[in-house]
């Protein structure tokens, strides 16, 4: 294990069984953390990512939570603190994307988005918080989208509702940044277009928008969010807090 900056420490990545969030679970397995892979419903993908960890020479286990609901997060937190130790660091990755026609978008499309994307960080955070104040230490990152910053050239019109959740968990790290510091930083990473099973079904036309949009002319790995998910979480970044860094190979940015 080349680097062992986070030995001992116990890492929540929620959403953590594909994608991204198990390009996370695998990077912060060689630094020395334990593991905690939430998941939603996909456990054999949960395995595959546990299998990952341990692969890179880490440890963890897997941990079925639907983070909009409270009640099966807050058990999930006391199956944690049994089995790995306390939260120590927190990446809020859980998130689900559904399109619909602005003129006929329906109330369940919405109310799902703002209940897994917007709730579900909200409940990691405010479960993980009071824990990491009275320990003295905690770190949280939170996965928005270059759609809760600017249009997104694919299907802005489609997308009011993920936007607008994204939108949400920007102003919800910005708020805990000020209110935890400063024993807890808290940041937001904004991806582009990241190759992922969530985006693999996009249109061929809309993928050449994006890619036409995005002046390093390619669309983002999962690895490289979870580098800078690595570096948030390090004393890489010690005096960086409240931030939003846009990871998008220039298609959108900041300010």
């Amino acid at each position: 294990m080349a680097d062992e900056e986070f030995n001992n420490r116990t890492v929540l990545v929620t959403g953590g069984s594909r994608g991204i969030g198990r390009a996370i679970c695998v990077r912060l397995a060689e630094t020395g953390a334990r593991i905690a892979i939430n998941y939603g419903a996909n456990e054999d993908a949960a395995n595959e990512t546990l299998d990952q960890v341990t692969a890179a020479g880490g440890t963890g286990a897997i941990f079925p939570a639907d983070v909009s609901d409270r009640d099966q997060m807050k058990q999930m937190y006391a199956r944690i603190e049994d089995d790995l130790g306390p939260v120590d660091m927190l990446v809020c990755n859980a998130g689900v994307a559904r399109a619909g026609d602005k003129l006929d978008m329906t109330f369940e499309i919405w109310d799902e988005m703002m209940r897994v994307n917007l709730d579900g960080t909200f409940n990691a955070i405010w479960l993980a918080k009071d824990g990491m104040l009275a320990r003295g230490f905690g770190r949280i990152v939170c996965m928005s989208s270059v759609g809760g910053l600017a249009r997104n050239p694919l299907a802005a019109d489609r997308l009011i509702a993920y936007s607008a959740s994204k939108a949400g968990v920007v102003g919800l790290s910005r708020s805990c940044a000020n209110a935890l510091a400063p024993k807890i930083r808290v940041n937001c990473i904004a991806p582009g277009f990241i190759e992922t099973d969530m985006t693999e079904n996009a249109t061929e036309e809309g993928r050449q928008k994006i890619y036409d949009a995005t002046p390093l002319g390619r669309f983002g790995q999962p690895e490289e969010i979870a580098e800078m998910t690595y570096f948030l979480l390090s004393d890489r970044s010690s005096y960086t807090t409240g931030q939003t860094v846009v990871a998008s190979g220039g298609m959108v940015n900041l300010p």
